[in-house]
């Protein structure tokens, strides 16, 4: 039992290490990404054609193992139809069953969507939301290539909805619960909330699209419930001090 004691500290203990490293690489890599966004050639570019990509050429790639470049893709929405929850959308693109020298050529994409005629004010907005999804992304950077194949073998042409089965399969597998928490709490640090409030509002987001989908408030409700158990019991294992909402007496 001693054994086992020592053993799971050192894990937490490597695991806390690894997760302050992507911290900084995420705080890094947005402001580089935010000052992309600023520039006055590439506003003036997005609101003539409502559309823009570039690779991010920064330093910072150097030092994460597993992702060689980050691209970043600008896409316009109406105004009117903008909201920071939806803004941004991250992929970990790797290789199923990659070795540890192929998963190094792996990549990571940022879609960000923007009114075409964007107001730097938004960025407050958006910040925590590009914090999020890079946090996320980051985290699948680290797992192993068995933990992420896992969900792609149950996600074909990565069909979330394709059944409720999928879905429970994806947003409750390892390798989600452990790149959502993190994201999440990256978000909820910017925002000044409670995790698990900012949590919340997520799996609205999600309940309401799996309504979207087709599927019922009684098919969906175990699901979301089960997601929401996973996930804060994981940040409060890996974020001891945070507010999860969870009486302690």
């Amino acid at each position: 039992m001693k054994q086992l004691l020592e053993n799971w500290r050192e894990y937490v203990k490597e695991a806390q290490s690894l997760g302050r490293k992507m911290e900084g690489f995420t705080t890094r890599l947005s402001r580089e990404i935010v000052n992309a966004i600023k520039d006055e050639d590439l506003r003036e570019y997005f609101a003539s054609t409502g559309k823009a990509e570039f690779k991010m050429q920064t330093e910072v790639l150097d030092e994460i193992e597993n992702v060689r470049d980050l691209y970043v893709i600008l896409q316009a929405v109406p105004e009117e139809h903008w909201h920071p929850a939806m803004a941004v959308a991250g992929k970990y693109e790797y290789t199923i069953g990659a070795g540890p020298e192929e998963r190094k050529t792996s990549d990571l994409d940022l879609l960000i969507r923007l009114p075409q005629n964007y107001e730097l004010n938004i960025l407050s907005e958006l910040i925590p939301e590009i914090k999020d999804a890079l946090r996320h992304e980051l985290e699948h950077s680290t797992q192993s290539t068995e933990m992420l194949d896992w969900v792609q073998e149950r996600t074909p042409e990565g069909e979330i909805w394709a059944s409720l089965e999928t879905a429970t399969d994806y947003y409750t597998s390892e390798s989600e619960t452990k790149a959502h928490a993190v994201g999440l709490y990256k978000r909820a640090k910017m925002l000044g909330e409670p995790i698990h409030e900012v949590l919340d509002e997520y799996l609205v987001g999600i309940y309401n699209t799996g309504l979207y989908h087709g599927y019922t408030e009684e098919e969906l409700k175990p699901l979301i419930l089960r997601m929401r158990e996973l996930w804060l019991y994981y940040v409060s294992s890996r974020y001891p001090l945070s507010d999860t909402g969870e009486s302690s007496s």
